[in-house]
Parts: structure tokens; C-alpha cells; sequence
């Protein structure tokens, strides 16, 4: 029985995604330590009051590490969005939380969008196999720009589904760079609004608030995940897309 050897370049691929992973891994468990005297404010008036304060102290060091991080979820792609969104709720309110978020979507996809298109494939096998990008490279939908960015549309809007993967899928399909950069900040602000509502609603102590919006957002996921898989058909099969 054979085994298929991989390749120096395979090999220095993941070497370099298990660094990448490491390093991500030990910054969310020092930044998870470093969170808890913070979240040990939320319990309490006054202890909340003392939040507050703490941010405000913080002032544009506060603002830099939360857009810093945001821009990072994006371009290392095996970080969750939707606790760095929450934060930003807490740390800055609803309107201040969404505009820190889209600010670092924008700049974090245009980072990974524009480093994809120069270096392509070498790049996005860091964070994806191979054969899983290979496969959607395969799809019709990926040869026809309008369609795709139809359908990517579709998947930035709905809640939980993965979508950084599409941010390096782009780099190597046909779509417009204006059109895609558009698309992928604006399509996530429906879902964004929920989970930095929720951390805003948290700081302030409305917690049952914060978990009906939580369910809200679970239910519209599944909801979402179900009509994903028939959307790329329903695409497919439009004879035109303007």
C-alpha cells in the first residue's frame, strides 16, 4: 500500500497554517483572559458604569485594537465573526460597534481579496484544502460574474454560514473588485445589526433582550442554511441576471 508523499511546497503550506493557527489560538486565549475583568463588570448599575469608564479611558488604543482584531477575523479565516461582533457592541455601543465592524470587513476583505488575486491559489491553501476550493472553482455559477456575485450576495446576508471563504473564492473568479468589495461589507450589515445590538443590550444589562436576540439570529441562520443550497440552483438556472 502507497502513500502519497506531499510536495515541499504542500509541506510549507502547512507549516505555515499551523503557525498561523497557533499564533490565532494563543491571541484569543490571552485576549479571552484579558476580557475577563471586563465581562465580570456586566453583573451590576454601577459595575457597568465602571465598563464604561474603562472604555472611555482607553480612548483611540481601544478603537485601533478593536478595528485591529476585526481586520484580523477576517483575514485569518478560521476566527468566528460573531463574538469579535458582540464586543464591539459592548465596547462601543450599536452604531459605534457597526461602523468599527464594516470599517475592518472592508479593509480586511480588501486585504485578502487583492493578495488572492496576486498570488492566487498558493495563498488560499493556508486556510482551505485544496479540493474544497478547486470544487466550487468547478461550479458554473463561478464562471459567470453576475450570477456569482448574485449568489454571494445571498450567502453574506444570511446569518452563521461561513463567509470568508468567498472573500478568497473571489480573488480567483471574474467578479468586479468594486462590485465584490460592495457587496461583501453591505450584505453583512442585516446580521451584523443583531449580534452588536446583542453585546450593546449586554453591556447595559438588558440580558434577556440580548438572548431572544440570539435566538433570532440562530433561527434566521437555519432558516437561511436551508434556502442557501437551492439558491445556487435557482441562480444557475436564470436565463439573465442585470
Amino acid at each position: 500500500m502507497t502513500r502519497n508523499k506531499l510536495s515541499a511546497k504542500e509541506k510549507k503550506i502547512l507549516a505555515i497554517r499551523f503557525v498561523i493557527i497557533t499564533i490565532t489560538v494563543g491571541l484569543i486565549v490571552f485576549l479571552t483572559i484579558k476580557a475577563l475583568p471586563f465581562i465580570s463588570k456586566l453583573s451590576t448599575e454601577t459595575s457597568r458604569a465602571e465598563l464604561q469608564q474603562d472604555i472611555a479611558n482607553m480612548g483611540i488604543k481601544g478603537v485601533l485594537m478593536t478595528l485591529g482584531l476585526q481586520i484580523l477575523q477576517i483575514v485569518v479565516a478560521v476566527i468566528p465573526g460573531q463574538p469579535m461582533e458582540v464586543i464591539a457592541g459592548m465596547l462601543y455601543g450599536t452604531l459605534g460597534g457597526m461602523a468599527l465592524c464594516l470599517v475592518g470587513i472592508l479593509i480586511g476583505t480588501a486585504i485578502v481579496f487583492f493578495v488572492t488575486r496576486k498570488i492566487g491559489m498558493s495563498f488560499i491553501q493556508i486556510f482551505f484544502d485544496k479540493k474544497q476550493i478547486q470544487e466550487i472553482k468547478k461550479k458554473k455559477i463561478f464562471k459567470n460574474p453576475r450570477k456569482l456575485e448574485l449568489f454571494m450576495f445571498i450567502m453574506f446576508v444570511i446569518p452563521l454560514i461561513p463567509k470568508d471563504i468567498f472573500i478568497y473564492v473571489a480573488g480567483i473568479s471574474p467578479v468586479d473588485t468594486k462590485r465584490f468589495l460592495f457587496i461583501a461589507t453591505v450584505a453583512r450589515i442585516p446580521g451584523l445589526f443583531i449580534t452588536v445590538y446583542a453585546g450593546n443590550n449586554l453591556s447595559e444589562g438588558n440580558f434577556l433582550i440580548a438572548v431572544l436576540l440570539v435566538v433570532v439570529f440562530l433561527i434566521l441562520g437555519i432558516i437561511g442554511y436551508k434556502f442557501s443550497s437551492r439558491a445556487e440552483k435557482m441562480i444557475e438556472k436564470s436565463k439573465k441576471v442585470a
